[in-house]
């Protein structure tokens, strides 16, 4: 709603309107809601934004702090002061990739990361590097923008626990840049997904076999997220390994949104414990 408008309305609902019983009438704006009111076309809506990120630009001249605006069409950082737009690019063509800066950048309180992009179109890409503690949720949805050309997707033949019925049926686990999905043999459905960024703390359990071993192709493995999600087993089928698979979910986590999983061991839970477990979670809520 316009300036104009509001004012006439507030207008109708006055005093003298109401005791003359004259319908509203239009009466121009002040001087300098005039001069603040837009001409010709409408100020254009603000993107739909998937997320905003205050983040630091590091440049040659310095480090800037700036808000990282991410759309499912663009990829705007602004002036946190102003609000001013000091870099937009189109994502489907201005937009190469991102990845972690590993090594020096990826301290705790560094968290740097590359964004590869060009201006209008033309042009070589040029990483621009950033830095933020949410670099994992960032990359994250960078990552989706580009869900065509990604690289390599990784499925492994697991068996997954129900627990339920306490049996193992077989699923496919695939290992993308983002997180990990559960998909049904058969069907070939999703029926389960978990990013790296929301994984617990430890993120991965290895259970103990029947004999008590806890080596990573002994039992198996857990999978936690956090928010209150239900933590779920699997175990590798035939054709691969519980070492091959918790390694490849390790190195695709670090290199693709910079998060270091741990693997614990020391639990020594077997699968009786971890039914138990889950039966009690599911009680509590």
């Amino acid at each position: 709603m316009d300036f104009v408008s509001r004012y006439a309305t507030s207008t109708s609902a006055s005093p003298s309107v109401e005791q003359h019983h004259h319908p509203p009438q239009m009466e121009p704006a002040p001087l300098a809601a005039q001069a603040s009111a837009p001409s010709g076309p409408g100020v254009p809506e603000e993107p739909e934004y998937l997320a905003r990120y205050l983040v630091i630009k590091h440049s040659w001249r310095g480090r800037y702090k700036r808000i990282l605006c991410i759309s499912s069409n663009a990829i705007i950082t602004l002036d946190p002061t102003t609000l001013a737009a000091t870099n937009s690019y189109d994502a489907p063509e201005d937009f190469e990739g991102a990845a972690p800066v590993l090594g020096r950048g990826d301290d705790v309180g560094s968290q740097e990361f590359t964004v590869s992009v060009r201006t209008d179109g033309k042009g070589k890409f040029k990483a621009i590097k950033l830095s933020s503690r949410f670099r994992a949720s960032i990359l994250t949805l960078l990552h989706r923008l580009r869900w065509g050309r990604l690289g390599p997707i990784m499925e492994f033949p697991v068996l997954h626990l129900r627990r339920r019925t306490s049996t193992w049926v077989p699923y496919k686990l695939k290992v993308a840049s983002t997180g990990v999905e559960l998909i049904e043999g058969q069907s070939g459905d999703p029926q389960w997904c978990l990013d790296f960024r929301d994984m617990d703390s430890p993120p991965i359990i290895l259970l103990t076999d029947n004999y008590g071993n806890s080596g990573a192709d002994s039992g198996g493995f857990i999978l936690c997220p956090l928010y209150g999600r239900k933590s779920k087993a699997f175990k590798a089928a035939s054709g691969t390994s519980n070492s091959a698979i918790v390694s490849y979910l390790i190195k695709t986590a670090k290199t693709t949104v910079g998060l270091s999983l741990s693997v614990d061991s020391s639990q020594k839970m077997t699968i009786a414990d971890f039914l138990n477990k889950r039966g009690r979670l599911v009680m509590i809520h």
